[in-house]
């Protein structure tokens, strides 16, 4: 099938599929603006912005009255419900042919939407595309991934249990998964539970490129009660067994590195030895270094953020023998 080419600069899409992009907000606070502008800033004009306002208390909507102009955004304002809730109200107001997430706190890179609608359009098979990502850091972007992924590739992750990328990067066919819904019962782990099942019965890809930066905030429920959060992990693979004819074993699905701090901050860390992989593929050997050592930096005295330098620092055919057969778990994104 020829690519179709979209318009990087193009004002009117007349003739170009719509795209929402579903924001849910619960206190964003200063996050807010710079998130919405980046998703308003696409190059790709033909948008449809879906705004949930999940009851937010910390006044972040009165620093974006401005942008609320716009007239492709939409704001619905409900009572606290949670993100499941949130999104699964949204899903019910999409207008597009295809829906992107946006974390209210998140940035997308410019031409995001667009890069990924345009793999969309030259594949109609597959159900999402999804991108690599960076982090936001104390304001610093850092560590960005950028390794793509085939369907295959895809394919073999969801076997696994396993997200085949950050889950707000993923952008989604509506013809194929419009009937879909979040699990409301699942406060955390939601959209794991929901890209595995997408993975069940459609195929999907990542591309290789870094075109979100996703925001690692200090107060992040995860941070707070990791043995919160994995009751809700265990329950989505506990389902996902189910519904694979497969018997649920907790002690399977326990695979996570033995760090205290790697379990409070969700195993940011393999998130750091995935980039620093990436960049020795890329043969962008500062890069790496450079990505090691913040790594590093998190927890000085904590051995397991020193893994990230180590592949820093291994030659490069070991490198890339260890890119192929690295099996990092994408970071968790409840915040």
């Amino acid at each position: 099938m020829p690519s179709q080419a979209l318009s990087p600069k193009a004002e009117g899409m007349a003739g170009q599929p719509l795209v929402t992009v579903v924001m849910c907000v619960y206190n964003a606070g200063e996050y807010l603006r710079p998130s919405l502008l980046s998703v308003i800033d696409q190059t790709y004009k033909k948008l449809d912005i879906l705004i949930i306002d999940d009851g937010s208390t910390d006044g972040c909507f009165d620093t974006v009255q401005d942008l609320l102009i716009d007239e492709r955004i939409r704001v619905i304002h409900q009572a606290n419900s949670g993100k499941p809730m949130a999104i699964n109200r949204a899903l019910d107001q999409i207008r597009g042919e295809y829906y992107a997430i946006q974390d209210a706190d998140d940035i997308s890179h410019p031409t995001r939407i667009e890069r990924q609608l345009r793999a969309l359009l030259n594949k109609p098979h597959l159900a999402a595309v999804f991108c690599g990502n960076e982090l936001i850091i104390d304001g610093t972007s850092m560590a960005p991934v950028f390794s793509p992924k085939s369907e295959d590739h895809c394919r073999s992750e969801n076997r696994a249990f396993r997200m085949p990328a950050l889950d707000p990067t993923g952008m989604f066919r509506m013809s194929l998964v419009g009937h879909m819904r979040f699990e409301p019962s699942l406060q955390v782990a939601e959209t794991y539970d929901y890209i595995l099942r997408i993975g069940e019965q459609h195929p999907m890809i990542v591309l290789g490129e870094c075109l979100y930066a996703y925001r690692i905030l200090p107060n992040s429920l995860t941070r707070r009660a990791p043995t919160w959060r994995k009751q809700f992990e265990f329950e989505a693979f506990r389902r996902a067994c189910e519904r694979r004819g497969l018997r649920f074993d907790q002690q399977c699905d326990d695979k996570g590195p033995r760090s205290r701090n790697s379990l409070m901050d969700n195993n940011i860390a393999a998130h750091f030895i995935n980039s620093v992989l990436d960049s020795c593929r890329s043969n962008r050997r500062l890069s790496a270094l450079r990505t090691a050592w913040q790594c590093a930096r998190l927890h000085p005295t904590d051995p397991y953020y020193y893994k990230a330098l180590a592949y820093a620092l291994m030659p490069p055919s070991l490198t890339s023998r260890l890119r192929r057969d690295f099996l990092a778990i994408p970071l968790e994104t409840t915040k």
